[in-house]
């Protein structure tokens, strides 16, 4: 087998938001409902926005850069 990959928690939520927002948008556009595409777009934003910020902090975590100020 390949190199394993570990994803953190935070990212896996982050990217299961991502595709079940785009889901919702892709239904929503092809019945013709607009809040359900708006509701849909809301959630793949807040979904990319999760792991990309969970990425960024892993990452800076495992190169020992991560501030603990915040």
């Amino acid at each position: 087998m390949g190199k394993n990959i570990r994803i953190p928690g935070a990212a896996r939520a982050g990217l299961a938001l991502l595709l079940v927002g785009a889901l919702f948008v892709g239904t929503g556009s092809y019945l013709n409902r607009g809040a359900l595409s708006l509701y849909g777009l809301i959630m793949a934003v807040m979904g990319f926005s999760i792991y990309m910020i969970s990425s960024v902090m892993v990452r800076d975590k495992r190169k020992g850069t991560h501030n603990t100020k915040y």
